[in-house]
């Protein structure tokens, strides 16, 4: 008995598992054609998009630099400062 519930169950399923398997349908070269052109303008916007972040990067790393030089000269001067300071007050 379970063997033809089993059998039953296979062929009914049968059809539907045969619809999911269809080949889908070709594109047309038109169709094909303007999803690459698609695709090209896509990849040129994410170029162009790369090379702002690149140049925001290298502005971001340039002004960071200059900062750190800041701070180095800053300290500089606070460090001469203070020696002056405790040398004065040790008179």
């Amino acid at each position: 008995m379970r063997c033809r519930v089993a059998a039953w169950v296979l062929l009914a399923c049968a059809p539907l598992a045969a619809a999911g398997e269809r080949p889908q349908a070709t594109s047309s070269p038109a169709a094909e054609q303007a999803k690459l052109e698609r695709l090209r303008a896509h990849e040129k916007n994410e170029g162009t998009r790369v090379e702002q972040l690149r140049k925001q990067v290298d502005s971001l790393e340039s002004t960071s630099q200059a900062t750190s030089r800041d701070i180095e000269e800053r300290d500089r001067k606070i460090a001469e400062l203070r020696r002056q300071l405790e040398a004065s007050q040790g008179k």
